[in-house]
C-alpha cells in the first residue's frame, strides 16, 4: 500500500513537472517579449520610469514574473523570466521600440529610415486644434465645468479600483472642453493605443484610395497569394471579412500573440494563413488583417513613401505632432497594435472623422471614404464594424441591439486593448478619448459617455 502511495505521488510530481516545463516553454518567451516591449515604449516614448511601469502595466500575473532591465545609454530593454527566455527590444529615435525577435540588433538599427521633420512651429502658442492653446472662455462655461467635475470623479474612483484611468479628453463642437490626467501622465505623455492603430491604418489606406493608388475591388493583393486567396479584395481586408484562418486571442500563445511578440515579420505570419471562409461572407476581427494591410501599403508605395505616409499624409496635417507608429523587426508598421500618442493627438483623429475628413477647410480624407469606413459590413451581426472602425449601428432588424445601449446609433469608435477609446458621436458633435490600464474592463464608456451627453449645453 505504501509503495502504491509513493508511486502515485511520483506520477503526480512528474505530471506537475511536465506541466510546469510546458508552461515555461510556451509562456516565458511571451512574457519576456510582451513585458520588455511595454517597458521600452513606456520608458523611451512615454518618458516614464521603471517603477511606474512595473506598478501599472506590468503589475499583473504572469507578466509580473518577468525581469526587465533598461539600458538607457544603449536605448534598449532586455526581458527574461528567472533568467530564461531572454528577449531584447530596441528604441530608435522617431521610430519607437522594436522587438528583435531573433534578428540581429545591428541589422535592425541599420535599416533605412526616412525621417519626416516635424512642423517647425511650437504647438503651445497655437490655438486648438492644430495647437494646444485652449479657449478659457469656453472651458469656463458652466456645463463644461460640470463635465470637468465628472472627469475628476472618474480619476478619484480609478484610484480606489484595480483599473487605472490615465487620460480623458472631451471635445464638443470642435473645442476641447474638458480633460484630465492620472498618475505619471500629462498632456505630453505618449500613451499606447493598442488596436486604435487599426483605425489609423484605415485612414492611411483611405488616403491612397482617394488618390486612385488602390481601389476597393482590387484583388491579388500579395505576391504569395496565388491560390484561392488571390480572390480576396481590399474591401474584404478593411472590413475584416477576408476569410483567413486566424485566432485573435490574447490569453496565451495564439496567432495574434505569436505575430506581435514572437516573430520579426508580423504581416508574413498573418498572410501565411490559409483561407477558411469565402471572402466577404464572414466577419472576424483580426489584428493580422491590419498588418497585412500595412504590408500591402509598403509593397505598393516603396520604402521611402511608405515610411513618410503616416506623418506627411496624416499626422502632421492634423496636429498629431507627437504620434509614433512603431515597426516590427522587418521594418513594417505594426498598425494593428503599436501606436503611441498623447490623448490630444488621438482626439484630433476623432475630430478629423467627425468632420468627415475635413480639417479646418483642408480636405484630408474624402467624405466618401469616411462614409465607407463608418458603414456597417453586412456580415457583422449587430452592425458593429465598418472599415477598421467599430460602430454602434445596431442590428438592422433591431436597432436597440447594439454595443452601447445608452449611446446614439451613429456613434463609432477606435478601440484598443485594456480600455483605449476614441469615441465619435456625430449627432452630439462629440469626441471622447479615454486611455488607461483596464485589463478587466471595469471602465464603462457606455456609462461615462452617456453622462457627458446629459451635461452638454
Amino acid at each position: 500500500m505504501k509503495k502504491k502511495i509513493i508511486y502515485g505521488l511520483l506520477l503526480i510530481l512528474i505530471a506537475g513537472l511536465g506541466y510546469g516545463l510546458n508552461y515555461a516553454w510556451k509562456s516565458f518567451p511571451l512574457i519576456s517579449s510582451y513585458g520588455s516591449k511595454i517597458m521600452c515604449s513606456c520608458i523611451f516614448l512615454a518618458e516614464r520610469d521603471e517603477i511606474s511601469v512595473m506598478s501599472q502595466e506590468l503589475r499583473s500575473f504572469p507578466i509580473s514574473l518577468g525581469d526587465f532591465k533598461v539600458d538607457r545609454e544603449g536605448k534598449k530593454v532586455t526581458g527574461s523570466v528567472f533568467g530564461l527566455a531572454q528577449r531584447v527590444v530596441i528604441y530608435r529615435d522617431g521610430q519607437g521600440c522594436t522587438l528583435l525577435s531573433g534578428m540581429e540588433e545591428a541589422d535592425v538599427r541599420n535599416q533605412d529610415y526616412y525621417e519626416v521633420p516635424k512642423p517647425n512651429w511650437g504647438q503651445d502658442t497655437v490655438s486648438w486644434p492644430n495647437g494646444d492653446k485652449l479657449n478659457d472662455s469656453i472651458l469656463n462655461l458652466t456645463q463644461y465645468r460640470k463635465i470637468q467635475d465628472l472627469i475628476a470623479i472618474e480619476f478619484e474612483d480609478s484610484a480606489k479600483k484595480t483599473h487605472l484611468t490615465h487620460m480623458i479628453v472631451v471635445l464638443h463642437k470642435g473645442h476641447l472642453v474638458a480633460e484630465g490626467y492620472g498618475k505619471d501622465h500629462d498632456i505630453k505623455t505618449k500613451h499606447t493605443g493598442w488596436s486604435m492603430g487599426k483605425s489609423i491604418v484605415s485612414s492611411l489606406v483611405g488616403l491612397q484610395v482617394d488618390k486612385g493608388v488602390f481601389n476597393l475591388d482590387q484583388t491579388g493583393l500579395l505576391p504569395d497569394w496565388t491560390d484561392e486567396r488571390k480572390t480576396i479584395n481590399l474591401k474584404n481586408m478593411l472590413q475584416a471579412t477576408n476569410g483567413l484562418d486566424w485566432v485573435e486571442d490574447y490569453k496565451g500563445v495564439s496567432d495574434a500573440t505569436k505575430m506581435l511578440f514572437l516573430n520579426p515579420d508580423a504581416a508574413a505570419i498573418a498572410a501565411s494563413k490559409p483561407l477558411k471562409y469565402e471572402p466577404g461572407t464572414y466577419f472576424y476581427y483580426s489584428s493580422g488583417t491590419t498588418n497585412i494591410l500595412s504590408k500591402i501599403l509598403r509593397n505598393r508605395l516603396g520604402e521611402e513613401n511608405y515610411q513618410r505616409l503616416p506623418y506627411e499624409g496624416l499626422f502632421y496635417k492634423i496636429g498629431m505632432h507627437n504620434t509614433v507608429l512603431e515597426k516590427d523587426a522587418s521594418g513594417t508598421f505594426v498598425g494593428s497594435s503599436f501606436v503611441f500618442a498623447p490623448a490630444r493627438d488621438f482626439a484630433r483623429l476623432g475630430l478629423l472623422m467627425l468632420g468627415k475628413g475635413n480639417w479646418l477647410g483642408e480636405r484630408i480624407l474624402s467624405e466618401e471614404w469616411v462614409q465607407f469606413a463608418t458603414t456597417p459590413v453586412t456580415s457583422a451581426p449587430i452592425g458593429e464594424y465598418g472599415a477598421q472602425w467599430w460602430l454602434n449601428a445596431g442590428n438592422p432588424n433591431n436597432p436597440d441591439d447594439k454595443i452601447f445601449s445608452k449611446l446614439p446609433n451613429d456613434a463609432f469608435y477606435a478601440g484598443g486593448f485594456e480600455g483605449q477609446w476614441v469615441l465619435v458621436i456625430p449627432s452630439k458633435d462629440l469626441v471622447i478619448v479615454r486611455l488607461g490600464f483596464t485589463p478587466k474592463g471595469e471602465f464603462s464608456m457606455n456609462d461615462f459617455a452617456s453622462s457627458v451627453i446629459n451635461l452638454l449645453p
